[in-house]
């Protein structure tokens, strides 16, 4: 990732759409296809060697890409092909290679791949009973999804900044961006899909920290109620809620009178019906104190 193989590549295909260049952007497309190839073998093989089917949460966090990542794309883009117009900062390159992270989620492909639906969880449950993945193919699609947004992001942005620079064939260059934004756009909704996740989740949990307190009075509100987990996505076209959680016995009655309000609660924040399903842990909750050392002379 710090090398950066396939940052320049990429903001070359953006500086061969600037000058309608054909011979450069096929160079540079079959560099970036054999580098893909090469980062994603690599991890597959390192996988199969190494015999690791625990999937750590730097592979999960790359598996479900959102806006947000398209966003830190576009930025990378005109970062990089500025960097190159300025010989003064050209060696800040690898730098904006390793904010957009080209490789990781090629990377995490690769391990993807390589897990199939052997891929367990730290919790050592596979990913589907976890109901977080089917498996690693799962994963790999996600990771690969991620870096096609990055691919696309840093393309379209970059040829942009070249044409501003006067570099190029504006009306050809943005005859192709045209092109590759129209493409993009069958992206979108899958970003749209996961970012909108991430901030039910986020709800969710700041919801319920929230509301914690309003059924706990022994002091100990804290530790009366803790989230494990919390799992958001979209089954059959409903929004489904997956909560893990532990709660201490004595607060286990009326659970189910405040898990519906809490669905009724969340539902009408975000706008639209939800289902909700919370796997509780009853726990003990004892506080010991250690005995007072008698003070020394």
């Amino acid at each position: 990732m710090i090398i950066a193989p396939l940052m320049s590549p990429i903001v070359s295909v953006a500086f061969g759409l600037a000058f309608m260049d054909l011979r450069l952007i096929l160079i540079s497309i079959f560099s970036i296809f054999t580098g893909t190839l090469l980062v994603i073998f690599i991890a597959y093989m390192g996988i199969e060697v190494i015999g690791v089917r625990i999937v750590g949460t730097e592979v999960l966090s790359r598996a479900s890409p959102s806006m947000l990542d398209l966003g830190v794309a576009l930025a990378a883009g005109c970062a990089a092909a500025f960097a190159q117009t300025r010989p003064s900062i050209t060696n800040s390159i690898a730098g904006v290679a390793i904010a957009v992270a080209l490789v990781p989620p090629l990377a995490a492909s690769g391990i993807g791949l390589s897990l199939g639906a052997k891929a367990t969880s730290e919790t050592g449950l596979s990913l589907g009973e976890f109901g977080l993945y089917s498996g690693g193919y799962d994963i790999a699609a996600g990771a690969f999804l991620l870096f096609l947004t990055n691919l696309i992001g840093i393309i379209v942005i970059g040829t942009l900044v070249f044409v501003a620079q006067r570099y190029g064939d504006w009306r050809k260059a943005l005859t192709a961006v045209a092109i590759i934004s129209m493409l993009s756009f069958l992206f979108v909704p899958t970003l749209q899909e996961t970012l909108h996740e991430i901030y039910v989740k986020n709800r969710v949990i700041r919801l319920a920290v929230k509301r914690s307190h309003s059924f706990t009075d022994n002091g100990a509100e804290n530790l009366a109620q803790k989230i494990e987990s919390v799992n958001v996505n979209y089954l059959d076209g409903m929004l489904n809620v997956n909560i893990v959680m532990f709660l201490t016995r004595e607060h286990m009655e009326g659970a189910q009178a405040r898990l519906d309000d809490f669905r009724r609660v969340i539902s009408e924040e975000i706008g639209e019906p939800i289902a909700m399903e919370v796997d509780v842990i009853p726990i003990d909750f004892l506080r010991l104190r250690s005995s007072q050392p008698k003070p020394t002379k």
